[in-house]
């Protein structure tokens, strides 16, 4: 073997093994994302069923309602919505709950018919119930056991005619269903991962033998791994529900860098000139490491990002609040959080249809991001938002409601359904708050404050 065979053996050799990790990295990394961006929509899909339970029930009556209210109407109203949900969606249960104040919850109503949970009976604290009881909905993480079996749950709060909260809907979801389908999500990454590997190992294997032709093969291996990775995101896209448009935009250009059909990538083994096949295997390598960077990406703005309005969404908004928590030690007098919530937006989905509330959540996130910065603002649930601002103190704050208000007004010129959204703020108080939600509460009550005194004077706009 003459010392140009000698160095297209050894770079051969090194270029598989290269071939070999950056498949074991992609795959690891992609199994991850792919199933943390499915965790995410089937928890969406579980807030989607408690959301919608909870805007149904009318809280006026929920609040008010006893053990022996058992066949008034107004229970009977409460217990056929919720039994509603129980027969027609693929849920396990779904129940009415009660905050006792004292840190405790229990059942109200459940329309399970063989083993309802009773009337006053405990339900088992969680940190997604809790939430629930200050009004965000939120689902566990963990799973939750009790006599009825194991669940994951969601939890949404229910308010009354005054805006406060006047109840709770918890819904199950099999915890055996639920981890099946994390796992074969995770198995279908897995699977195609294998498949490249063994496309590189089988690579590896054709190396051994003649070097000048090995070499030719190893250019169109690559060329067929290029179509492997390219399979990889089209299985992406079926198990995650999302079209990836950027990610399908960005192929067409990887496609006539690793085309074989012109000279750029073609190796004649007659005729074989080392700098230029060494080249040639170099462009295709990093077009490979490109197209793993933008399904990581693409991964990653799935998991963090609110699909309708493209702001940071509930999973984004908690990673905040736990740095935020972490840093609670340190000096952090500058920060302020302030909650929003749209005005009526139920009476809008119902009287003119969820496409025009839809519009009236999209104009609401780019109204707030243009005045506080969308990467600042988080959509954490269909018509409230958050922001956290780690620099701004009470008096910037309000500036920029006041800056906020102008804008609405000024959009509401060219709007046949206006958008109004009722406004509260905090600031860190350093002898006070131990944690975010300290904050956060103190926001979200002069948030209903001013929602109160929104519907004080638009009546016909309120809640229904």
């Amino acid at each position: 073997m003459n010392k140009g065979n000698d160095f297209f053996a050894r770079f051969t050799v090194l270029t598989a093994a290269l071939l070999l990790i950056v498949n074991i990295v992609l795959g690891s990394i992609l199994t991850n994302q792919s199933a943390e961006v499915l965790k995410s929509q089937i928890q969406a899909r579980m807030l989607d069923v408690s959301n919608s339970a909870a805007a149904l029930l009318n809280g006026d009556e929920l609040e008010r309602l006893t053990a022996e209210d058992v066949d008034t109407e107004e229970y009977q109203r409460a217990l056929s919505v919720l039994r509603a949900f129980q027969e027609n969606v693929d849920l396990s249960y779904i129940y009415g709950i009660r905050d006792m104040g004292d840190g405790t919850f229990t059942f109200t109503i459940d329309p399970e018919m063989e083993d309802p949970g009773e009337f006053g009976e405990e339900i088992e604290y969680t940190d997604a119930l809790y939430k629930a009881s200050i009004g965000i909905a939120g689902v566990d993480e963990i799973v939750t056991e009790d006599r009825w079996g194991r669940f994951y749950s969601a939890y949404s709060p229910v308010f009354d005619s005054q805006g406060q909260i006047a109840g709770i809907v918890g819904v199950d979801f099999d915890a055996e269903w639920y981890e099946n389908e994390i796992r074969r999500h995770r198995n279908t990454v897995f699977i195609i991962s294998v498949l490249s590997l063994s496309i590189g190992a089988f690579i590896v294997f054709l190396i051994t033998g003649r070097i000048r032709k090995r070499f030719v093969e190893l250019n169109t291996e690559v060329k067929n791994l290029t179509g492997d990775m390219k399979e990889l995101s089209r299985e992406l896209q079926r198990a995650s529900g999302r079209h990836m448009k950027d990610v399908e935009d960005g192929h067409g250009d990887a496609d006539k860098k690793n085309s074989l059909d012109g000279d750029a990538h073609h190796v004649d083994s007659d005729n074989m000139d080392s700098h230029d096949v060494v080249g040639d295997l170099n462009d295709m390598v990093r077009d490979l490491r490109e197209e793993m960077r933008k399904y990581i990406k693409d991964a990653h703005e799935l998991a963090y990002t609110d699909t309708l309005t493209n702001i940071g969404n509930r999973t984004a908004y908690f990673d905040k609040v736990d740095q935020i928590n972490r840093q609670m030690q340190k000096e952090t007098a500058g920060l302020s959080v302030a909650v929003l919530d749209i005005n009526g937006l139920k009476k809008v989905n119902d009287e003119n249809g969820h496409e025009q509330g839809d519009i009236l959540i999209i104009d609401a996130a780019d109204s707030i991001s243009a005045v506080f910065g969308a990467d600042h603002v988080y959509r954490i649930g269909g018509d409230e938002f958050v922001v956290v601002l780690e620099e701004a103190v009470m008096d910037s704050v309000n500036e920029m409601f006041a800056a906020l208000d102008q804008r609405i007004m000024e959009l509401n010129r060219t709007r046949e359904i206006p958008l109004a959204i009722s406004k509260g703020a905090a600031a860190y108080h350093k002898d006070e708050d131990r944690e975010f939600n300290d904050i956060f509460r103190r926001a979200d009550k002069e948030m209903y404050t001013d929602k109160a005194n929104y519907y004080a004077t638009h009546g016909d706009r309120r809640r229904r």
